[in-house]
């Protein structure tokens, strides 16, 4: 008792020096959070950017207060009037007066925005792990190491779609124009463009009962779907779950269904929901993503299409279109802002690496680079900025150098060096000049595309030092050594030979290590940047390296990859041109260029036909694809139907034996129909209206052949040689289905001979076996046994043997008795020598008296030598073959392979067949478009709306729960400008962008 009473005393006071512990160190870590908190409220005031605190305060101070600063969405006012305003942050949540006073005193005063944000609120990850008490402040979050740069359709994993603070802000550009130097519209009269549409006479009233009827039923299926994606499960999401009835973000979260369908609604008549889903936009902020980067051709095609579509058929009644529409152009242009003004087509929008200097990709995909002059050329129109008239005109200008010097003349490669920059080795090492040039292998790394780096360009401090100053709160103050920013004392463009090195670190916290949180580091250094990696911090204007290192007080940086510091890189300056190293390239219409082919006609068009070089462009393409990529494939009912494919080339296409044509057909590919076609009409080539009719009808045939009644995603034909006698021949077609018919028939040939070879020295073991029986002779055993009243066997037969013989291993051995002694242990046995099948076996005591007579059964007959019988495998017949093969395919008569069966909603084909009506006003294209729409309603609507499909030659496709925009965007857009009024959209008076999204003609 005594002792629990002295120990009592200790206790006490180990709880009270416990308590005081915690509650000290609580307060001191809220308090240094609570100062972090309001320094970057500071910062945000000098700097005019927005600094995040990542992880400044602890788990369990997140219940007292939180200090969290966030852009407000700028007002339509704001956005329309300066593409660099800047809105003040706002304080959520604050801890305390005191805190709150603090904060406030240092924002700048601007006017309050009217439009209410949306921005989703920076939230601690849940089971995150506490930071240090001293943790620092970094501009940003850490980046998402699962991002996929690269990828036009990428959500991110639902645990890093998490609310973030990050805001978008306008940068100081490192390559800007001189405004003497912008290109300007063309002004002037549009000059005299030839009719596209057909001149339709008046209908009957019998013809006009049957056309609104299918309009109405492709209305009611837009309804259906839209309804669907209307649920607050989907509402203001990018895309809809038809079977699940979910929703997912694919396109950086900003409603890509509902901006893409906004003129839909218009057209359809649906004026309440174009209403609803107008005043929707407004909440829609561009200024920050769920995603690192920003696709530029998936955005801009879909959305920035999309605003100015809906703000052109509504006559500019919501100007809320047209403001946001500029509002997300701004953000785009920063994708610019690169030496030779090719931009990145993945941009990687977040301040912190947005402030830093770029340049385009070495490997950029041709159809995302040349695909945005239709889209910011009416944003132009509409706004009078000439800027992104200007963005745009220089990528065709080095389009139009370009197309006559590629492989093949008039087309261009699917892949693109766009960087500007020829690359002289100074006699580095190879492997490193591989790795500055493509960054780290991109094997087994699911986020690097194509090996290809799309990390920052950060110029040479060399370049740098004497015109740019590192900025981390007011100008002369010490630089924060984990991140910084560039700001250029003057915006003057440096040439392109300035030395701009491909570099990039892993954007971390300042004082961690590479490794620290970036489970995937390559591909984290490929798009984010630390200057630390360079030279410690970059040098203030007049500063030395050595000052600057000993100012810092920095260790050395870490070597990058390679273990060698990424040396100076001297650029020479090149416009578009293949990428280095490559020998062969593709060449296509569908895939990766379709729609830079399409929008030359189009631009020319919205130019009102002053720009000639759009023309003259497609002409020299037309011709290029006509020639070296269009074939007549051979199918049931020789039926005349043309179909383009791809080609591969590395030398003179001209040269035999050079190309390698594909006769594939894509369902992407359909829309050449429609292209030739009003390209026919516009630019007066008769013959290619004919080509487009057959193209168009090579699709439809596609649609016929399956059966669901629906195109395949991606299939192989046969090829005709001569396109005016192409006759069907199921034997060639046989042929074609079967392509290793010889290789087969050689292995079955050797199998048959290899097996009589086998059966013959079976043949021959087995006669010497039975020579070896017949001549074998035995000795007879000794008379009397070896002790006296043992039992001795003797067997009376052509042959005998002594006991132990009957255990032997040779050839005879399976045919003795060996189980004999078990039937008749003691006695001695006298077997007859008659061949009967039972013989005599008498039982002789050891004086010779015979005792017993018995019966046993006879030998078994000699057999042969045992071993394993391998049964060869029987290869199939051509015959046997090919009919398993289609019937197992499920392959219909005219194709040879099915590459993709999907059917993912796809509009091409159908954008072709309400061309072609349009344009030829043939009723044979309603008819063939009307079968086309019953197939796909029978087979994709779902729960919720319409879904892709897995099998289009299955009887019962699986529908795969995805619904993408463009179902509501084109799809049915189509389907119901086929059955609409020749003046709906009329082709004379409207320019369709390759989301079928409507312009204004100039007039």
């Amino acid at each position: 008792m005594l002792r629990f009473r002295r120990y009592r005393v200790f206790l006490v006071f180990a709880v009270f020096t416990v308590t005081a512990l915690y509650h000290f160190t609580s307060v001191r870590d809220w308090e240094e959070a609570r100062s972090a908190g309001v320094k970057s409220l500071q910062n945000f005031e000098q700097k005019g950017s927005t600094p995040v605190v990542t992880n400044a305060i602890p788990e369990q101070t997140q219940e007292k207060a939180a200090v969290v600063t966030t852009l407000q969405k700028p007002s339509p006012s704001s956005t329309s009037s300066s593409a660099a305003a800047v809105t003040s942050p706002r304080l959520e949540d604050a801890a305390d007066s005191e805190t709150l006073a603090r904060a406030t005193t240092t924002l700048p005063v601007q006017q309050k925005s009217t439009t209410r944000s949306h921005a989703p609120k920076f939230t601690a990850i849940p089971n995150a792990p506490s930071p240090s008490p001293t943790a620092k402040i970094a501009l940003g979050p850490k980046p998402d190491p699962l991002a996929a740069g690269g990828e036009g359709r990428y959500e991110p994993p639902p645990s890093l779609q998490s609310a973030s603070a990050i805001h978008w802000a306008k940068q100081p550009e490192h390559f800007p124009i001189a405004s003497e130097s912008i290109i300007q519209l063309p002004t002037g009269r549009p000059a005299k463009i030839p009719k596209i549409q057909h001149d339709f006479k008046d209908e009957s009233p019998s013809d006009r009962i049957d056309r609104d009827w299918k309009l109405a039923e492709v209305k009611s299926a837009f309804q259906f779907s839209w309804d669907g994606y209307k649920r607050p499960e989907s509402w203001l999401k990018d895309e809809l779950l038809p079977v699940s009835g979910g929703s997912r973000n694919p396109f950086c979260g900003w409603a890509a269904t509902l901006v893409d369908a906004l003129d839909t609604l218009w057209i359809m008549g649906m004026e309440d929901e174009f209403q609803q889903a107008a005043l929707a936009v407004g909440e829609i902020d561009f200024t920050t993503s769920l995603r690192n980067d920003i696709p530029l051709f998936e955005t801009t095609i879909r959305y920035l299409g999309g605003l100015l579509s809906a703000y052109d058929l509504s006559g500019g009644k919501y100007r809320v279109l047209l403001d946001k529409a500029v509002e997300l152009a701004n953000v785009l242009m920063g994708a610019f802002d690169t030496p030779n003004r090719m931009p990145m087509t993945y941009y990687y929008w977040k301040p912190t690496f947005a402030s830093n200097p770029h340049r385009a990709s070495t490997r950029t995909v041709l159809a995302e680079i040349g695909s945005l002059s239709v889209e910011f050329t009416r944003l132009a129109q509409l706004t009078k900025e000439p800027r992104y008239y200007d963005a745009v005109a220089r990528i065709t200008n080095e389009f139009e150098a370009w197309q006559n010097h590629t492989k093949i003349k008039g087309l261009w490669p699917t892949t693109v060096d766009a960087s500007g920059c020829k690359k002289s080795d100074n006699g580095m090492d190879p492997q490193l000049q591989h790795s500055m040039r493509h960054g780290p292998s991109s094997h087994g790394n699911p986020n690097l595309i194509n090996g290809e780096n799309p990390a920052p360009i950060v110029p040479s401090l060399s370049t740098i030092s004497s015109e740019a100053t590192a900025v981390e709160g007011s100008a002369g103050s010490a630089t924060t050594p984990s991140s910084v920013e560039l700001k250029r004392s003057a915006p003057v463009a440096p040439s392109l030979s300035t030395s701009i090195p491909e570099a990039a670190a892993a954007e971390r916290p300042a004082g961690s290590s590479p490794d620290e949180g970036t489970p995937q580091k390559a591909a984290i250094q490929k798009r984010q940047i630390a200057l630390e990696s360079l030279n410690s911090t970059v040098l203030e204007a007049g500063a030395s390296v050595t000052q600057t290192k000993e100012a810092n007080a920095k260790p050395p940086p870490k070597v990058p990859q390679g273990g060698q510091v990424a040396p100076k890189v001297d650029c020479e300056p090149q416009g578009l041109a293949s990428p280095r190293g490559t020998s062969t390239e593709g060449f296509t219409l569908g895939a990766m260029a379709d729609s830079v082919y399409e929008y030359l006609p189009k631009q020319y068009m919205l130019l009102g036909g002053l720009v000639p070089k759009y023309k003259t462009m497609y002409e020299r393409a037309a011709d290029a694809a006509s020639k070296y990529l269009m074939f007549r494939p051979m199918v049931p009912g020789d039926r005349n139907i043309l179909v383009m494919g791809s080609a591969t080339t590395s030398e003179d296409p001209d040269t035999p034996g050079n190309l390698h044509l594909n006769p594939e057909q894509q369902h992407l590919l359909c829309f050449a129909g429609g292209m030739y076609a009003i390209g026919a009409k516009l630019f007066n080539r008769p013959a290619d209206l004919d080509a487009a009719a057959k193209l168009a009808d090579g699709c439809v045939w596609a649609y016929e052949s399956t059966t669901t009644g629906i195109m395949p995603e991606n299939f192989n034909m046969m090829r005709c040689v001569d396109r005016e006698n192409c006759k069907w021949n199921e034997t060639i077609w046989h042929e074609e289905l079967d392509p290793y018919r010889s290789q087969r028939e050689e292995k079955q040939r050797f199998n048959e001979e290899q097996q009589a070879r086998m059966k013959a020295q079976e043949d021959a073991e087995i006669e010497a076996v039975d020579a070896q029986e017949d001549d074998a002779v035995y000795e007879a055993p000794p008379k009397n046994p070896t002790a006296a009243g043992e039992s001795s066997l003797v067997v009376s037969s052509a042959t005998s043997a002594s006991p132990d013989a009957l255990h032997t291993s040779g050839p005879l051995a399976k045919r003795q008795l060996g189980h004999i002694d078990n039937v008749l242990p003691s006695s001695s046995l006298q077997v007859s020598a008659e061949p009967n099948v039972k013989r005599e076996v008498a039982r002789v005591s050891s004086e010779g008296e015979a005792n017993k007579t018995v019966q046993v059964p006879a030998p078994a007959e000699p057999k042969a030598p045992s071993r394993p019988v391998a049964t060869p495998y029987h290869y199939p017949t051509h015959d046997e073959y090919v009919q398993e093969r289609i019937a197992e395919g499920r392959i219909p008569e005219g194709m040879t392979d099915i590459n993709s069966r999907k059917y993912i909603l796809r509009p091409e084909a159908i954008e072709s067949v309400f061309i072609m009506y349009r344009v030829t006003g043939d009723e044979i294209w309603r008819e063939k478009g009307w079968k086309m729409f019953k197939a796909i309603q029978n087979h994709t609507k779902a729960v919720y709306g319409h879904s892709a499909i897995g099998d289009v030659t299955a009887d019962k496709p699986k529908q795969l729960d995805e619904m993408e925009s463009f179902w509501l965007a084109e799809t049915l857009k189509y389907f119901y400008l086929l059955f609409s009024t020749p003046d709906t959209i009329s082709l004379d008076e409207y320019v369709l962008n390759t989301e079928a999204h409507p312009f204004k003609r100039p007039k």
